[in-house]
């Protein structure tokens, strides 16, 4: 099935490009996005993870980068920000205020470091599971003094609704691991990240595919013409999703690329 359309390809990168077992990129999918460069595809990355935990990617080269799901964008050189929308500073102090009456985790990804109130056993586990440094605990007056583009919130679903409802209104949260879900200003998320991209690069959106994993790659995958879902992903990934692949660990960016005759 050939679809010479496809100006640009989105990939997200925990169980899409990266193994959850390897938490490494296999070396075919490397290969097929050097490839698909060489044609005049764009490349790009869309991430929940801020722009620093981004090095198992260091030796492929991209177009781009969606980070913090879309809260902040940039260029390959990863210096020049496309587009950015921090959390309000309102809100930040809300949650400060809250987290006085009632302790529990809460990671604050800012432009270059990630830090957290409490370094935790679960965010310990988080760290060891995405394969990355652990953030560094800080107090969290101190925090909320950088700008901070996501943040994570290491509690249960319904905890996390009675926080979003009573303390960040202006935020919704999506999970892609149980443990802790992605917490960002509402309406920040990689649909928006992809439009931001590709007005960037002037590249009309028919012309565009995504693959992902993750409830936070939803909003993309049902947002772009040609939108595949990991063999890994829930079920509700895959129904957002115009075609479904194999599993990261079987070769599933690959063959869906083949499915769309890009390789």
């Amino acid at each position: 099935m050939m679809k010479g359309n496809i100006k640009a390809i989105f990939f997200d990168i925990d169980g899409t490009l990266v193994s959850f077992n390897t938490h490494q990129v296999p070396q075919e999918t490397k290969d097929a996005i050097r490839k698909l460069r060489e044609k005049g595809i764009k490349v790009f990355v869309a991430t929940g993870r801020m722009l620093k935990m981004v090095e198992v990617l260091n030796d492929i080269e991209f177009d781009g980068y969606i980070t913090y799901n879309g809260a902040c964008c940039v260029d390959h050189t990863k210096e020049k920000v496309i587009f950015k929308n921090n959390v309000p500073q309102e809100e930040l102090q809300a949650l400060v205020e809250r987290l006085k009456r009632e302790h529990f985790p809460v990671s604050f990804m800012c432009r270059d470091e990630m830090y957290v109130n409490d370094l935790a056993e679960i965010v310990l586990k988080v760290a060891k599971v995405v394969e990355v440094e652990p953030p560094v605990e800080r107090p969290v007056e101190e925090i909320i003094k950088e700008d901070v583009y996501q943040l994570c919130i290491y509690v249960d679903e319904p905890h996390l609704q009675r926080i979003l409802q009573e303390t960040l209104p202006g935020c919704v949260g999506m999970r892609w691991i149980e443990d802790f879900a992605d917490v960002n200003v509402r309406g920040m998320n990689k649909q928006l990240g992809i439009d931001k991209m590709l007005e960037h690069f002037n590249i009309p959106l028919e012309c565009a595919m995504a693959f992902g994993d993750g409830g936070n790659d939803v909003p993309m995958l049902e947002h772009v013409p040609y939108s595949v879902a990991m063999g890994n992903a829930s079920d509700e990934v895959k129904a957002s999703a115009a075609y479904v692949t194999d599993h990261v660990d079987e070769g599933g960016v690959v063959k869906a690329l083949q499915h769309y005759g890009l390789l």
